[in-house]
């Protein structure tokens, strides 16, 4: 049987893998303006926005035109809000994030999944496509301990998924390509940054939308220890650089 020499060292995402948007908070907003929506919504509608993300890049090769409307109202209008209400919430969400964040939430078997990855011998690190604050967040959800080294893209000025942060990480940490593994939510930005620096990538899909895509997929953080003890018993059977040679068009290319 094949085994790889040692555990990889595990780069993870924050922002929809460890962290998510303030659900509770949303759904308490939505009903003060008249929506009554359950939480558990905003989370899923996260990652039905992020594979309409994936699905664009895929097919256009290109990123999508920007839409003048804050994360937030895009996420009310996405669960059912009219335009107009879901416009009036988002100026108080983003007051809110402004001043306090509003990716303040996590889930019980997060802590539990960084437990088992931590005493089974990995080290972790995050790489964060963010404000500045990521660290402040894991710190708030006493999250932080568990890395070593936490890469806020607005501090260290480079964003995923530019090969450069990954390529930092790598310098930093002392690191081969072929020694980590990053997992992330957003395939065309977490698992394509990392693969175009060589590093290979497991792509969280919790709603089941990515069956047929290239890759390794998984539900969510809870099915990574598992998913490491197959990959370390026969690497070969696993496609960890699917998205190596994906490129998108450069803005003197697009139509």
């Amino acid at each position: 049987m094949t085994t790889i020499s040692a555990k990889p060292y595990l780069l993870l995402d924050a922002g929809g893998t460890l962290v998510f948007i303030d659900q509770d908070y949303l759904s308490s907003l939505a009903g003060a303006h008249g929506f009554q929506i359950e939480a558990q919504w905003f989370y899923e509608e996260h990652f039905r926005l992020m594979h309409w993300l994936d699905t664009y890049l895929r097919t256009h090769h290109r990123f999508p035109p920007r839409l003048n409307k804050p994360y937030t109202q895009i996420l009310f209008e996405s669960v059912g809000m009219a335009e107009e209400v879901a416009a009036l919430a988002a100026q108080t969400a983003e007051a809110r994030h402004k001043e306090r964040n509003l990716w303040t939430f996590t889930f019980p078997w997060i802590r539990e999944t960084l437990d088992r990855l931590r005493d089974a011998g990995y080290r972790m690190s995050i790489i964060s496509n963010a404000d500045g604050r990521v660290e402040q967040q894991l710190r708030n959800l006493g999250l932080e301990s568990y890395f070593e080294r936490i890469y806020d893209s607005a501090i260290v000025e480079a964003r995923k998924p530019e090969p450069e942060i990954y390529e930092l990480v790598l310098k930093e940490l002392c690191l081969q390509p072929q020694d980590a593994l990053f997992v992330g939510d957003v395939l065309h930005i977490d698992i394509w940054g990392a693969n175009r620096a060589g590093i290979p990538g497991v792509h969280l899909d919790p709603l089941g939308l990515y069956a047929g895509w290239p890759g390794e997929h998984i539900q969510d953080l809870r099915q990574l220890p598992g998913w490491l003890q197959g990959y370390a018993e026969a690497p070969e059977r696993y496609e960890m650089l699917p998205l190596r040679d994906f490129a998108l068009q450069t803005e003197n290319e697009q139509p």
